[in-house]
């Protein structure tokens, strides 16, 4: 069975939205909850990279996901509903957990639901490769990193605002009907039939997907692009919370600005994308966009070079940042995309979204260190020449791996 186009739309605008949720309330929620049952910014320095570990491992995730599902329900479908499901459920259970009791409790819960999210994850970007046309791939990751934002306004924005006014039960239980309810448009779409030679095919592939991922022609020179774009994510906007916290800003205020402002700025963005990536093409959209993250260090620099800093200097830097931030992830993806194949689309786009990861990590490292001994601005203005240094690697290694008749029917449009 075709799935129709705006159906395709609407599945991945859900399950996408889902994704944002838990992202955003780890990234802004959970440091709260550390810090209210009384730990210190050390210890929450520890336990939060213990709690993205799940995210970290997606690339082990995608070999399971590749290898066992149900051929009546579809590879991904069948592993989408029950995670789904399971998220809902840890969320109900982390609901009746109660500040000042055991902490171990909602680390568990913490580490269960990043379990499930980062495996739905790995399930929806192969069912959104697997569904996707070329022509549809630009619209279809503007719409994955729109919706993406929007869940990560309420995980990231209004959890923490709305925490002391709603209470924390609600609101985990809230977050519980959400998931559900994004769940039902694929559970109103049919799983497509497929011929049972297409089916053994698969069945002797998915073994080796990975294997066959990493032995496809010039595919360390992917990673090495994925990387070089990635590692700016990590090095400029990783010091923005702690820029603001030593600025004497209230959580409250660094919610609204880097839950609320930041994620509507990115998901405007993402929309504006959607339409640049099919005119412009992969490449040049790619390198229009990143150099644009020029202009987000270089505002972030004047912010930490000016003494006196309110909300009016702050909400343009940060709007404009995360406008740049929404239009060049979609820009990565799309290619992302091209470069997954139909059949091993979770293994693929997985093995290079990991890749990508651990550059922000290793971004936000080398970021974090050049502040503490030089300061914010010295950091930000470091982020300049490695932009340019980025941009010089996406190109040379683009016209090389394009070279390669493996993936030129993949950019014919480039």
């Amino acid at each position: 069975m075709t799935i129709p186009r705006t159906s395709k739309f609407i599945i991945l605008s859900s399950l996408y939205f889902t994704q944002g949720i838990p992202n955003g309330f780890f990234r802004h929620t959970v440091p709260v909850v550390f810090r209210e049952s009384g730990l210190s910014l050390e210890d929450i320095a520890l336990f939060l990279p213990a709690l993205y570990l799940p995210w970290v491992l997606k690339f082990l995730w995608s070999i399971v996901v590749e290898r066992f599902h149900s051929k009546k329900q579809g590879k991904y479908r069948s592993w989408i509903i029950p995670l789904q499901i399971l998220t809902a459920g840890t969320m109900v259970a982390l609901a009746n957990w109660q500040f000042g009791t055991s902490l171990s409790i909602f680390v568990l819960g913490v580490a269960l639901i990043n379990i499930f999210s980062s495996v739905q994850d790995v399930s929806t970007d192969g069912y959104a490769v697997k569904i996707l046309s070329y022509q549809e791939r630009g619209w279809g990751n503007a719409i994955q990193v729109g919706s993406y934002w929007l869940g990560f306004v309420v995980g990231g924005g209004f959890i923490l605002m709305l925490m002391n006014s709603l209470g924390w039960n609600f609101l985990l239980i809230a977050m519980a009907l959400i998931t559900l309810l994004a769940t039902i448009p694929l559970l109103l779409t049919r799983p497509a039939k497929r011929a049972q030679k297409e089916e053994v095919s698969q069945s002797l592939n998915q073994s080796i997907g990975l294997l066959n991922f990493l032995r496809q022609p010039t595919v360390f020179k992917i990673l090495i692009l994925v990387a070089a774009f990635r590692m700016l994510e990590g090095f400029i906007r990783s010091l923005v919370p702690t820029m603001f916290k030593d600025w004497g800003m209230e959580l409250n205020e660094i919610g609204f600005t880097l839950g609320i402002v930041a994620p509507g700025a990115a998901l405007c963005g993402a929309l504006v994308a959607g339409i640049l990536v099919t005119r412009l093409g992969r490449l040049h959209s790619l390198l229009l966009l990143g150099s644009m993250q020029i202009l987000s260090a270089g505002g972030y620099m004047f912010l930490s070079s000016t003494e006196l800093v309110d909300s009016s200097l702050i909400f343009p830097v940060v709007v404009v940042d995360h406008m740049i931030s929404g239009m060049t992830t979609v820009a990565l993806f799309s290619l992302m995309m091209d470069w997954s194949r139909k059949e091993h689309g979770g293994t693929d786009y997985t093995c290079m979204d990991c890749v990508g990861v651990f550059a922000m990590m290793f971004g936000t490292g080398i970021s974090y260190l050049i502040a503490h001994y030089g300061g914010y601005t010295m950091s930000f203005g470091c982020a300049i020449p490695l932009t340019l240094l980025s941009l010089f690697i996406v190109r040379t290694l683009f016209a090389q791996i394009q070279k390669e008749n493996h993936w030129k029917s993949s950019h014919s449009n480039n």
